[in-house]
């Protein structure tokens, strides 16, 4: 681990914030969401900016851009001497942070100045209650121009905690602030395929310390990141269905992550939705894998009430696989003619 530490006097009169900002190969961005932590207006402000082990050029920056500053925030670097993956990146925050409240930054995304400065406030006026607070976001494309705005999933869709405990989308995880008792509750995430946001989102509500800021406090790049739909026009049915299966597999991660707090904590009300949701969930992977024998499969589904859910998911695996032959071939066709 490379450690680099600037110094400054901290006031006993504010809590002390960490800004921390996570990256790994956004050479391309970097810069932009780098110089959105550095502009923070909050003090006293810790800025740790943790590479998970970059191939590309995203570490030189980094150096190259915290050797300059001579602002007022201590700036601390991570990197990380092998690449751990998002999931042991993320249980890595708390043990290289030192504020009562951590600002989670993603390294292909702008903070606003006043992002921290608003959050701590939040926090502050919460009594130091909320764990999480998370935000809406301005989109932003590639090129950084604004295209929109998004709410939250758990906003937008009015879910309640039940509604929580079996959803595949609750926060913009790149808006969040949070404290450390969520880990200290919880413990780290154990389950390396989770998406980090589904899990302390939920490990948040579960305690009742979630709470939303309808301000856009970061430009979100709608069209990078894991989760992003771009560069998906041309893909073929492979790489289709590995997408699908990846993300079939993250959710099966979240939902064990989700009952394993739940048991952590003693809440029995909310393992039978679940358990539910991931039997559902495991039924549909088996058809999109096609390991499985159709009959067999079918008369499993049918003894778990799952009948018209395998159905649906066999048909749509099976519009998908003549899909894409056929819009190979008109893509084919129109470019042949004359």
């Amino acid at each position: 681990m490379n450690v680099k530490l600037m110094e400054h006097g901290l006031s006993d009169s504010r809590i002390l914030a960490t800004f921390f900002l996570i990256t790994y190969n956004q050479e391309r961005y970097v810069r932009e969401a780098i110089e959105g932590a550095f502009s923070q207006t909050y003090s006293p402000l810790e800025i740790v900016i943790s590479d998970d082990c970059s191939t590309d050029g995203t570490f030189r920056i980094i150096e190259d851009m915290c050797a300059k500053y001579d602002g007022p925030h201590r700036i601390v670097i991570n990197r990380n001497r092998e690449n751990l993956g998002l999931i042991g990146h993320i249980n890595r925050i708390t043990s290289l942070s030192s504020g009562e409240l951590i600002i989670y930054a993603a390294g292909d995304d702008i903070s606003l100045p006043e992002r921290t400065e608003k959050l701590v406030e939040r926090y502050l006026s919460s009594g130091g209650n909320a764990s999480l607070i998370h935000s809406s976001v301005y989109l932003i494309d590639n090129d950084g121009n604004r295209v929109g705005k998004r709410l939250p999933p758990v906003i937008s869709g009015v879910l309640d905690i039940r509604g929580m405990a079996v959803s595949g989308a609750l926060i913009i995880g790149a808006t969040s602030a949070f404290t450390r008792n969520i880990e200290e509750i919880f413990g780290l995430i154990t389950y390396s395929k989770c998406i980090e946001d589904l899990v302390t989102g939920f490990r948040s509500a579960l305690i009742g310390g979630l709470e939303f800021m309808d301000e856009p406090l970061v430009l979100y790049r709608s069209e990078s990141g894991i989760t992003a739909r771009s560069g998906r026009k041309n893909q073929s049915f492979d790489e289709f269905l590995g997408r699908k299966i990846g993300d079939q597999d993250g959710y099966l991660a979240v939902l064990s992550q989700r009952l394993a707090d739940l048991k952590r904590i003693g809440n029995s009300d909310l393992q039978l939705p679940i358990k539910s949701k991931r039997t559902e969930v495991l039924l549909m992977r088996k058809v999109w894998t096609k390991k499985y024998r159709f009959f067999k499969l079918m008369s499993y589904s049918a003894r778990r009430g799952l009948l018209s859910v395998f159905l649906k998911v066999w048909f749509r695996e099976k519009k998908w696989r003549i899909f894409f032959p056929v819009k190979k071939l008109m893509h084919k066709l129109s470019t042949e003619r004359p």
